[in-house]
C-alpha cells in the first residue's frame, strides 16, 4: 500500500477544509460590513476546489512513484460571490443612501454556520483517515520485525 500517497490525500483534504473554515469565518465576521476599501458592502467569498488528477502513463499502469503527484484535492481559488447587497431601511446609519437604505452584504448566517459545520466534519474525517493510514503503516512495520 502507498502510505505516503494516503498521507498526501488526507493532508490535501485538511488544507482545503481549513481554507473553507477561514473563508467562512471571514464571511461571518464581515456580515455587517457596509463599507470596504473598494467601496460598497463586503462581498462574501466562496472557496473553489478541484480534484487532483494524474494522467501520466505510469499512473494508469499502477506503477506510480512516490515523488509523483498523488490524488487529492486542490484549492483552485477563493472568489467573491456576485450576490446583490441586502438593503435595509436605517435612515440614521452613516452609510445610508439618500432614501435611508443601507447596503449590507448578502450573508445568511444560518447557511454559513451549516457550511462551517460541514467543513469541520470534513477536516475531522481527513484527520481520522490520516490516523488510520498511520496506524496501518505502523502495524505493517510490526509485522516485518
Amino acid at each position: 500500500m502507498d502510505y505516503l500517497g494516503a498521507f498526501e490525500i488526507s493532508a490535501s483534504g485538511m488544507v482545503a477544509e481549513k481554507t473553507r473554515l477561514e473563508t467562512i469565518a471571514q464571511n461571518l465576521a464581515n456580515a455587517k460590513t457596509t463599507q470596504t476599501k473598494t467601496g460598497g458592502p463586503y462581498k462574501p467569498h466562496k472557496v473553489i476546489t478541484a480534484a487532483r488528477t494524474e494522467s501520466s502513463f505510469e499512473s494508469h499502469l499502477g506503477t506510480r512513484r512516490y515523488n509523483s503527484r498523488s490524488m487529492g484535492v486542490d484549492v483552485v481559488s477563493i472568489l467573491p460571490t456576485n450576490s446583490e447587497p441586502r438593503m435595509m431601511y436605517e435612515p440614521g446609519h452613516p452609510d445610508a443612501d439618500e432614501k435611508g437604505f443601507v447596503a449590507y452584504p448578502k450573508i445568511d448566517s444560518v447557511s454559513e454556520m451549516v457550511s462551517l459545520i460541514e467543513a469541520v466534519r470534513g477536516y475531522e474525517a481527513n484527520v481520522r483517515a490520516l490516523n488510520v493510514a498511520k496506524s496501518m503503516a505502523l502495524k505493517a512495520l510490526e509485522i516485518g520485525r
